[in-house]
């Protein structure tokens, strides 16, 4: 009886000790996750005033005909033609 509860010891021992370690390296993990993302930049949503999606002197028409003559498969398709 002893012998095995000692091998039953053990085997807690050995499973408690994998099982911290490989905690231990899953919040290390996320922890460097976390701070690599925090140190990416921040987008905001809204638009600033001096922002514009569409240059000034183009129309959304002359962007999409220059996203069309780009390249084979590139560009934005278009949903309806005339």
């Amino acid at each position: 009886d002893f012998a095995e509860g000692n091998i039953h010891h053990k085997a807690l021992l050995i499973s408690v000790t994998v099982c911290s370690i490989l905690l231990v390296l899953i919040i290390i993990f996320c922890y460097f996750r976390y701070k690599r993302q925090e140190a990416r930049p921040h987008y905001s949503i809204g638009l600033e005033q001096d922002e514009t999606y569409i240059p000034p002197g183009e129309s959304l028409k002359d962007l999409i005909e220059q996203s069309q003559s780009s390249g084979s498969g590139s560009g934005l398709p278009l949903l309806v033609r005339k």
